[in-house]
């Protein structure tokens, strides 16, 4: 930078000595420079943003992440953007300053997944019933290797006209989404077995059809 401005100052010092108006020069090189900082605006903005994902580094190659509303996996990362590829193949090109004035959610990273299952059982269930199943459940997700020790959730959140709410959720350490779609194929086939032995059927939100006579 040093040199740089030694460089200036004496090509003003040679524009003077050749008698040409230095203050004309240095106003229209002011313009100028003004005209070119609004257009490289978004440039240096996304240069600037590129050296922080670079510094804090909040995804690398490879991680699959969320950004705004796109998902997918981190493909190429460059000063001035990054590439996505998404689960339908696509690639999308996102600015690195949209990216540092967004949440990134870095699924890679994590450690674990929650899994939430809410069943809407008949009203006419007794207690019982209810009772018992919540207790297989328990002893039957606990038994799956893939859940965490101790994370099984099991609770009767409420009743409405539409059935009795039962709530459940878990932790597991598998992190790969397509590994964890397995995982809650798997979970589930166990609840719908577990409910078929009970025989206890899920309830559907009913509907009143009235029918008016002329």
């Amino acid at each position: 930078m040093a040199r740089y401005g030694v460089y200036i100052v004496a090509g003003f010092l040679i524009i003077s000595e050749l008698h040409y108006d230095i203050g004309s020069l240095v106003t229209g090189l002011g313009l100028t420079s003004v005209v070119i900082a609004l257009a490289a605006q978004d440039l240096v903005g996304s240069l600037l943003s590129g050296m922080a994902i670079a510094s804090d580094k909040p995804f690398v190659i490879g991680d699959f992440v969320k950004i705004g509303s796109y998902e997918g996996t981190v493909t190429e990362i460059k000063f001035r953007c990054t590439r996505i590829r998404t689960v339908d193949d696509t690639i999308v090109t996102i600015q690195n300053s949209t990216i540092t004035n967004s949440e990134v959610v870095n699924y890679t990273k994590m450690t674990k997944r929650r899994y939430d299952i809410n069943l809407n059982l008949p009203l006419e269930t007794k207690s019982e019933v209810l009772g018992n199943l919540a207790i297989k459940l328990r002893g039957i997700l606990e038994a799956e290797e893939s859940v965490n020790d101790d994370s099984v959730r099991i609770y009767f959140d409420g009743m409405d006209s539409n059935g009795i709410k039962m709530k459940m959720y878990l932790y597991t350490p598998i992190v790969n989404y397509d590994d964890f779609l397995e995982f809650k194929t798997r979970i589930n086939l166990l609840i719908i077995e577990t409910l078929e032995m009970e025989n206890i059927k899920i309830s559907y939100p009913g509907e009143n059809v009235y029918l008016l006579e002329k």
